[in-house]
């Protein structure tokens, strides 16, 4: 595969590490807020979490790069 989604190996992006025992699974609420909404409506769509990262992994390098983490959700796909 070579779609911008599969980055492990490239280099500039620091080390990943484990999260902290006490590290909150969201480091802000609105992100909780924004999964819990993107999870509910990819359901009443009737499509599923499969069909969510397929459309992130279809827009283009700027895009994916640029929306940041969150921002992919809320992309609309292709």
């Amino acid at each position: 595969m070579e779609g911008i989604a599969d980055m492990g190996g490239t280099s500039g992006w620091g080390p990943a590490r484990p999260p902290k025992a006490d590290e909150p699974v969201f480091a802000e609420p609105w992100q909780g807020r924004a999964a819990a909404l993107t999870i509910l409506a990819t359901r009443v769509s009737g499509r599923n979490v499969d069909a969510l990262r397929h459309a992130q992994e279809r827009l283009d390098r700027a895009a994916y790069l640029d929306e940041g983490y969150f921002g992919r959700w809320l992309t609309p796909p292709n």
